[in-house]
């Protein structure tokens, strides 16, 4: 079977690694299903390449800060970097806390991209109709409530302002003559030509179309998200969204529109294997590491914060005394206390008397 490939793409070429990719994918996957830290990997993942994202680009964002900045306990002003950085981090959750294909959606696209009017429709309830413009129309309840039309019109204020600015908010930062909306079209019409493609096969011409196209100037990073979203999609990944951004960070990978695309797509499918092998190393420290702390928690009292404690060092990857007494309820002082009964399993980061941060080992 050719599963409608191209001429230029020999079935014989491609089929042992992809297959290979597939398997430690799949194996990767079935792994987190029945993992005891599968949550803790999945929060770290959305960390890890929400910075790999910003890498890609030119920029760097220290872990450290992007958690912190995500807890809203800044150690300093956030830079450009770490704004878009965060974005990548909330765009990440967004597509794993939702349905697997509602980013490959309109609605979804326009949600992830900020600022259009079905970012809007999320809160409709009417997801069958998905080119339907939002209504913010007032009901027969206003007249109970005087304050009815301001508090809709507040909800409206704050739907459109939640996700980042729209083209028109920004004006220069935009090329006048690069139609974001006709390209984001015609890669959706690329993907639904590989339907009748094994979900990897279809995921390495998308992600391949993405790098051609270019559909949008500000917001690259968009690309390996749904294309990770795509696998999930169609039944690759359930229990995870493929950090590609990662991947692409640890190994070189062509993501121009050059060369050989059957060279292309086999790069593809390495950088798919590279990346599920690294991820089960990951996954096995973690594993490693939860059995650890939790040793340290045996025989403490039923009341006791300190199990608490051991899954937050293991879903975030740093931690702080004010992170820990924020996190737990506790005061900075327990928190401290709490930090120095699993110290020896942690290691710490700053190795300043002023501000200190751990990360399990």
């Amino acid at each position: 079977m050719d599963f409608g490939l191209p001429p230029e793409l020999p079935l014989d070429r491609l089929q042992a690694p992809f297959d290979a990719a597939s398997e430690a994918l799949v194996r990767l996957d079935e792994r987190l299903r029945m993992s005891p830290v599968a949550d803790a990997y999945v929060a770290r993942t959305h960390f890890r390449d929400a910075c790999a994202a910003l890498w890609r680009e030119g920029g760097f964002v220290d872990l450290e800060d992007l958690v912190l900045n995500d807890a809203r306990m800044d150690a300093r002003s956030p830079t450009h970097e770490l704004v878009r950085a965060h974005g990548v981090l909330i765009a990440r959750r967004q597509i794993a806390e939702r349905a697997p294909d509602w980013a490959l959606t309109k609605r979804g696209m326009a949600s992830l991209r900020g600022g259009s009017s079905f970012a809007a429709c999320e809160t409709s309830g009417r997801e069958d109709e998905e080119d339907d413009p939002p209504d913010f129309s007032p009901d027969d309840s206003a007249d109970e409530n005087p304050f009815a039309e301001i508090d809709a019109l507040l909800a409206r204020t704050s739907g459109d302002r939640a996700g980042a600015p729209t083209r028109e908010e920004l004006g220069l930062v935009y090329d006048a003559d690069w139609d974001e909306a006709a390209r984001l079209g015609e890669w959706r019409a690329r993907v639904e030509e590989t339907r009748a493609l094994p979900p990897l096969m279809a995921a390495a011409r998308a992600f391949d179309a993405w790098a051609e196209i270019e559909p949008l100037q500000r917001q690259s990073w968009l690309g390996p998200l749904l294309v990770a979203a795509l696998l999930r999609a169609r039944g690759k990944t359930r229990h995870h969204l493929a950090a590609l951004h990662v991947g692409l960070r640890g190994v070189r990978h062509r993501t121009r529109p050059d060369g050989d695309l059957a060279s292309r797509m086999l790069a593809f499918g390495h950088l798919i294997q590279s990346l599920a092998e690294a991820e089960m190393r990951e996954l096995d420290r973690l594993t490693l590491a939860r059995e650890i702390l939790l040793r340290k928690c045996k025989g403490k009292r039923a009341h006791s914060k300190l199990p608490r404690l051991a899954e937050f060092c293991l879903a975030s990857p740093i931690i702080s005394a004010p992170l820990v007494a924020k996190e737990l309820e506790v005061s900075k002082q327990a928190a401290t206390t709490m930090i120095g009964e699993l110290s020896s399993n942690l290691r710490e980061l700053t190795g300043r008397g002023r501000y200190r941060a751990w990360a399990v080992i």
